[in-house]
């Protein structure tokens, strides 16, 4: 008999369900699989994946990867034959082709998304539209239209099905860039108001205001989307709509800045997010089967150690641009929350290195472990360039993929440097001040007076908050037109770089889709 295969996701305990069982695979008969699926009470199976899907946001082989090694926050330089993978020094030198991997693998990831929401959609929408049915599809709509705001953003126009076009034998229509936008901003606007605020919902599950941050991102971003190509200058700017959208959420008083920067990004942080500032995690839960990400593995050299994890592995780093915007006094920088278990902070590490009892490390050939602002893109030393450590594991894991970290996807300091920007950008400079001081004031640093802001200071300002965070790095450069500038080891590159080069596999199997531009073939 034909097999139907579930993928039954437990996301955590106090996510979607008040008990936590273990990620299973049940293969089910086409008529227990039937029944399984038409039964309103596995709405929170048929939504999980979905869920799950957000996990790939954070892929070293994809979206994390590409989106940070294409700026100045972060890159894998090769080592002698270490980390040798051309696909690495081309994201970063803006010399990618239509074959790169990653672009590839980051493609798949927002259709393969966009996919899984579908797939949820066409089970849910079958059920008896409850109050938690409903939920569960409007949920899947924000998760999907996260997915097609970045192939948007990052590739321009891609294909879509919508989740009732089963016949697959149609080819799915391609969305131009503008029609991607005006479908994200109709289906956001339409959902904003039947998803539920932080606290009617369990912690980990998308709220109204995950919605309205997105739709103020799609706004803040209006310049960008509807310039005219390659050109992103000539746009029109949605400031007014920015700004409201801001205030809904900060007046919601469902979010409170975090007092403890460092405190929303280690380890077990569930509790602390939750309590102040998160609006959109992305969880991960050893207890469930959800492993975190190896943060330390890729960073961190060979000869350091971290807890009771030693198999570290020398790669990526991050550039001498990024460095240099940093006044290093800044508790964002670094910080020693769990020096005394490790003998390393987190932060930015940049120097001599040492071990658990103070004594200096070495690198495999015998030389004083000293990191450098430095580094090569081709032909790198085993210390060169200064690492980062944003996402510490338990210090008692012994393996560093076994993190219990939740990724900070949105959080309620992205609010205030969204509304300081729209301000700024909208001739409002003292309510601008008053938005990003906020922000300092609440990390201990010096704040600024009116005549010292610019937009630099707030483009900085955010990577003081956001660095290694995935996707935050590429959309500002871009903004703020620093994406195809020369930079530490990148020569300035043409505009038509800003949208990455559709995949070729992807162009192969539908003939209907158009590369971004010529010279990408």
């Amino acid at each position: 008999m034909k097999k139907i295969t579930i993928i039954a996701y437990t996301i955590l305990a106090s996510f979607l369900a008040a008990g936590c069982t273990d990620l299973k695979e049940q293969i089910l008969n086409e008529q227990s699989g039937s029944d399984m699926v038409s039964d309103s009470k596995n709405a929170q199976m048929l939504i999980a994946p979905a869920y799950a899907y957000l996990r790939d946001l954070q892929s070293r082989s994809g979206v994390w990867l590409v989106l940070e090694s294409v700026t100045d926050e972060m890159f894998f330089p090769t080592r002698g034959t270490d980390w040798n993978n051309a696909s690495y020094r081309t994201l970063f030198t803006h010399e990618y082709d239509s074959k790169n991997t990653y672009i590839k693998n980051t493609w798949n990831s927002f259709m393969i998304g966009i996919t899984k929401c579908n797939t949820a959609l066409q089970y849910l929408s079958k059920l008896d539209q409850t109050e938690e049915v409903a939920g569960y599809m409007n949920e899947a709509l924000f998760i999907r239209a996260l997915c097609m705001y970045h192939l948007m953003d990052c590739f321009g126009s891609f294909p879509m099905r919508e989740y009732t076009e089963t016949d697959y034998s149609v080819k799915p229509q391609i969305l131009t860039r503008q029609q991607a936008i005006d479908r994200i901003e109709k289906e956001l606007t339409a959902i904003i108001p039947l998803l539920k605020d932080k606290g009617l919902v369990p912690y980990g599950r998308v709220t109204k205001a995950a919605a309205q941050m997105l739709l103020a991102k799609l706004y803040l971003n209006n310049q960008v989307y509807t310039g005219t190509a390659p050109a992103f200058t000539d746009g029109k700017g949605k400031w007014a709509e920015t700004i409201e959208l801001c205030n809904t959420i900060i007046n919601s008083g469902k979010y409170k800045l975090a007092d403890n920067f460092w405190e929303l990004y280690q380890a077990f942080n569930e509790k602390y997010s939750n309590e102040t500032e998160t609006i959109l995690p992305i969880i991960y839960n050893m207890g469930a089967g959800l492993n975190g990400i190896d943060w330390i593995n890729i960073t961190l050299h060979y000869n350091q150690k971290f807890g009771k994890f030693t198999g570290m592995w020398n790669g990526c780093c991050t550039t001498p641009d990024f460095l240099n915007t940093w006044d290093t006094t800044d508790p964002r920088y670094q910080s020693d929350i769990v020096k005394k278990e490790t003998g390393i902070n987190v932060g930015i590490l940049v120097g001599q290195q040492y071990d658990i009892k103070g004594a200096k490390l070495k690198d495999r050939t015998g030389k004083d472990l000293i990191y450098t602002p430095e580094f090569s893109v081709q032909n790198s030393t085993e210390a060169q360039g200064a690492r980062v450590i944003k996402y510490a594991p338990d210090v008692n894991s012994t393996y560093g993929n076994k993190s219990e970290n939740d990724f900070q996807y949105y959080r309620l300091t992205d609010v205030y440097l969204i509304r300081a920007e729209a301000k700024l950008r909208n001739s409002d400079a003292p309510g601008a001040l008053a938005d990003i001081n906020t922000i300092r004031n609440k990390r201990g640093v010096k704040p600024y007076a009116l005549n010292e802001l610019t937009l630099e200071k707030i483009f900085n300002e955010r990577g003081y908050e956001f660095y290694w965070d995935g996707p935050s790095r590429r959309n500002d450069m871009v903004r703020f037109n620093r994406y195809c500038a020369a930079r530490y080891e990148k020569p300035a590159s043409e505009p038509y770089r800003i949208l990455l080069p559709i995949p070729i596999s992807a162009l192969e199997a539908n003939p209907d889709l158009k590369q971004n531009d010529s010279r990408y073939d």
